[in-house]
């Protein structure tokens, strides 16, 4: 997770252009990254063909969108996204969607790679995402809860490097890529909900230290929860405050 997913960086820069504290074009360049410069958004309202990201951005402001939410939905984990059943199920295929705050239409964007992005009409979502700060107390929740169960089950001998991770000591995650006008505790959660992805990657690539089937069982649970409080993380850190 050296760079953010291209759905993250389209939330956090988009968001951030939208509002007004970054360009247009430089909000462009951040999502497009350093692998892609060409990206295309297809199905924008009002357009028959592709345009690139910073005019989809421009008129997206035009017609009253303020911000943008990132959502990165998992089989089984579909929490966050607003439907139709349709959308829903393509979006968890994605892993990833970007949703549209304010404006006269609920749209939603998927990275559809190479840098192709598809625009969607969803349905109005009226609950109300997690907050900065729920995910924030949640992520030292489950750090604290998630420390003693593996440390039990003798983390440094399953996976050293999960090992290190989980002491705070990696130097694999790269400081995070937000916007400037974004508050500290966003980078401060992106960079731990980012560690704790990290730790998740690296503990599902081994069985681990547990020898019964019980310390397997809870081994696998505490990933499940660090991994959707890691995801979580992400999708508040880099979706623009509102209000």
């Amino acid at each position: 997770m050296h760079e953010l997913p291209a759905a993250a960086r389209l939330a956090a820069w988009g968001g951030a252009a939208l509002a007004g504290s970054a360009s247009l074009d430089d909000a462009a360049a951040r999502v497009a990254g350093t692998e892609d410069a060409a990206h295309r958004v297809f199905g924008l309202p009002g357009e028959t063909g592709g345009v690139n990201v910073a005019y989809a951005l421009g008129r997206l402001r035009t017609a009253g969108v303020t911000g943008l939410r990132l959502v990165l939905p998992r089989p089984g984990d579909a929490g966050g996204l607003p439907g139709p059943p349709a959308f829903n199920e393509r979006a968890v295929g994605h892993g990833a969607a970007v949703l549209t705050i304010g404006g006269p239409t609920p749209l939603a964007v998927l990275d559809e790679s190479r840098g192709a992005w598809t625009v969607h009409v969803v349905n109005p979502d009226p609950r109300t995402p997690t907050s900065l700060r729920d995910a924030e107390r949640e992520l030292h929740r489950l750090m604290r809860e998630a420390t003693e169960v593996l440390l039990r089950l003798d983390v440094a001998r399953w996976e050293p490097a999960a090992a290190q991770v989980l002491a705070h000591q990696s130097s694999q995650v790269q400081a995070p890529a937000l916007p400037l006008s974004f508050p500290p505790n966003a980078h401060h959660v992106l960079e731990n909900s980012r560690r704790i992805a990290l730790i998740v990657e690296t503990a599902r690539g081994s069985d681990g230290a547990a020898v019964t089937a019980a310390e397997a069982a809870t081994r696998a649970q505490v990933l499940r929860e660090l991994d959707a409080a890691a995801r979580r993380g992400v999708e508040a850190a880099c979706s623009l405050p509102v209000g």
